[in-house]
């Protein structure tokens, strides 16, 4: 047998130079982005990772719930847009709502405003203060340009503040000096088709920056009963990136984006919903180091504007954002990150019959200071974190949210970590000003009115972790993370007498307020793992299961039990790394998720398959096949004001070329 695949390999080494020979003048010294190496289990365990502690660390010192998407994960995956990327990330529950929307939460209560996630792109926010959530639609980036997505699972309060509750998601693109060159990448298929330009070069001897633009076009799932959802996705979107280290010590960022589209959707009313979407930010970072030492200063400053125009409201949105960190180590062994920052959001909104809100214009300041110390107990054996988030935020005053946390490390090759935290889920625009009229599908009475208030309070969460991560051979490795967490305060919609003769004649509303009677108690365990079975095969997965039970305090929220199921109970994945002669690669990744009840989703498989080629250095083409096992399934219920669809099987063709005419 090795002599027969030997023998292929030789004969495909000769076919690729042939095609070399005759592409040449096109190709010209093309290159590979350097990150398209595989890391090994070993390696991947050394990976840096700046989300837990707001400074670099390895990932097996991080005494935290902590997973790491790479380059080489995200290129072999297959995926296509952010959200589904997050499904190969053990602890988060990702299910699409429909083509363009996602719900994606971690440790529970998944929606598709799901509250308890912060998610932030190179350190900026993107989690909206409307409803709270993200909105995913917009924040379609260019996958090549991404070098990592971190994702802590459990409480990020101490460091990132207020709704960094159940999760931290921080997705951190590649510096300038990484791009260079030009990229041409094409996606065609029956569901998706994008196209993607980037160009990169040198400014100086320090200095790199790039440019790019992305369009994509999404087509219209069906809806729960076979018919066209009318939900189709479309938008093109650029931006750029400058590095530049013009001392040793000093770093310059600045980067920006600018996208339009349009994201259709079916209202709860079957009506259609075309909602343009345009938006934009700019973010500078300074980042600067002292001589002869670790310490570390940094000033980040940024702006997003963000504007949708749609049936239900238009909202016009602007954010402004400066933070100042610095890092010092006061005695050896023992190291202190300390800032503060300042936000403000200010918007206007133009409400409908069905969405209102009063005041139609709002302004929200935000400031907040923070502390983290850590220190050796017992040198390379035994470390302690402590630290808070300070912050004053206009709706509900001053918010502590501390943690502790011990990791310690027997053996190089193993560590024990724990954690105790605080953290606080902030109310969002709509829980203070809003007025939702929902249609009730089985009258009487007609319509549910959803009314928020100035009383509502911060959720709360404190939150018990203990994790073990491990390599116990050479070609294994694994992490255990176990959770309990006790929530106070959670969003509960209070019902008051009904109003008869509203909206209209003959029609029965019954209003509710949006309060805090609610508590709950989740605990979980999540699994990942790594084997590298022979030299070009490998395997990784993960587990998650889950438990939440919900508590009245005094509610009559008819919908408080059904929270509990918003998450299904048990979910896992398996994906297998295959790499073949002649630079064939064949990606197989299996899905199982089970029934998510309060939407009335039963539990579904799931099977993508990639196969790769890069016939020649800096040109890569795929096919991928995604959804395999069913025409097509159902992955949640649904939302606020729009209608669910199912998720189609679907096919690709991909092709990546990346020239770089002056690399070595």
């Amino acid at each position: 047998m090795s002599v027969s695949i030997r023998t292929f390999a030789s004969g495909c080494n000769r076919s690729a130079l042939v095609l070399f020979a005759l592409l040449w003048p096109l190709v010209g010294q093309a290159a590979a982005e350097d990150d398209l190496l595989s890391l090994s289990i070993e390696d991947l365990l050394q990976v840096e990772v700046t989300s837990v502690a707001r400074r670099s660390q390895r990932l097996a010192d991080a005494p935290a719930a902590v997973f790491v998407l790479t380059s080489e994960d995200i290129r072999r995956s297959g995926m296509l847009h952010v959200p589904d990327l997050l499904r190969l990330v053990p602890g988060l529950h990702v299910a699409s709502i429909d083509s363009s929307t996602w719900a994606v939460t971690a440790r529970g209560f998944n929606g598709q405003f799901a509250n308890k996630l912060l998610v932030m792109i190179d350190g900026r926010s993107v989690y909206t203060p409307l409803f709270s959530g993200t909105y995913w639609d917009v924040q379609d980036l260019m996958i090549e340009d991404i070098e990592r997505i971190e994702v802590v699972r459990g409480p990020g309060g101490s460091v990132w503040g207020a709704n960094a509750v159940n999760g931290v998601i921080n997705i951190i693109t590649k510096e300038a000096s990484q791009t260079q060159g030009l990229l041409v990448s094409g996606r065609a298929g029956d569901l998706d088709r994008n196209a993607s330009l980037r160009f990169g070069g040198a400014l100086g001897e320090n200095t790199h920056a790039r440019a790019y633009v992305k369009g994509l076009q999404r087509d219209d799932f069906d809806d729960l009963a076979g018919f066209d959802a009318h939900d189709g996705w479309y938008q093109i979107r650029g931006g750029m990136r400058l590095d530049s280290r013009p001392t040793e010590r000093d770093h310059l960022t600045l980067q920006g984006d600018l996208y339009d589209g349009v994201s259709d959707l079916t209202t709860l009313t079957a009506t259609r919903d075309d909602s343009d979407v345009r938006g934009g930010n700019l973010l500078a970072r300074w980042t600067h180091g002292f001589e002869d030492s670790t310490d570390e200063v940094q000033l980040q400053l940024y702006y997003d504007r963000t504007e949708r125009t749609g049936t239900l409201l238009d909202e016009v949105r602007d954010n402004f954002d400066i933070e100042l960190q610095h890092r010092f180590a006061p005695l050896a062994g023992h190291t202190v990150v300390w800032g503060g920052g300042y936000r403000f959001t200010t918007d206007d909104i133009d409400s409908s019959s069905t969405v209102v809100f009063s005041p139609s214009s709002r302004t929200v300041h935000l400031g907040s200071l923070f502390l983290q110390y850590e220190t050796a107990l017992i040198e390379n054996v035994l470390f302690l974190t402590l630290g808070s988030k300070f912050e004053y935020n206009d709706y509900t005053g001053f918010e502590i949210q501390p943690t502790g946390r011990l990791l310690w490390r027997p053996h190089e090759r193993h560590s024990l970590w724990g954690a105790v935290s605080r953290a606080v889920r902030s109310p969002s625009r709509a829980e203070n000003d809003v007025a939702l009229l929902i249609p009730v599908p089985n009258p009487p009475p007609n319509f549910q009115q959803l009314r928020g208030q100035t009383s509502f309070d911060s959720e709360v969460l404190v939150a018990y972790e203990l994790g073990y991560r491990a390599q116990p051979l050479d070609r294994v490795s694994f992490d255990i993370a176990a959770f309990y967490n006790d929530y106070d305060r959670l969003r509960s919609v209070e019902p008051t007498a009904p109003i008869v003769g509203f909206p209209a004649p003959g029609l029965v509303t019954v209003p509710a307020l949006a309060a805090n009677r609610l508590e709950a108690s989740a605990w979980g365990v999540e699994l990942s793992g790594s084997w590298e079975v022979l030299d070009f095969w490998k395997l990784t997965g993960g587990a998650t299961f889950l438990d939440i039970e919900i508590h009245s305090s005094g509610s009559a929220d008819p919908t408080a039990e059904g929270q509990a199921d918003d998450s299904p109970e048990s979910h896992f994945f398996v994906r297998s790394w295959l790499d073949l002669p002649c630079d064939l690669e064949l990606d197989t990744t299996f899905f199982w998720v089970g029934p998510v009840d309060n939407q009335d989703v039963g539990e579904y498989g799931r099977l993508d398959v990639r196969l790769g080629w890069q016939p020649l250095p800096g040109l890569e083409l795929s096919l991928v096949g995604q959804n395999l096992i069913d025409e097509s399934h159902d992955e949640f219920g649904p939302s606020f004001t729009q209608l669910p669809t199912s998720v189609p099987r679907s096919f690709y063709g991909m092709a990546t070329w990346r020239w770089r005419p002056w690399a070595k």
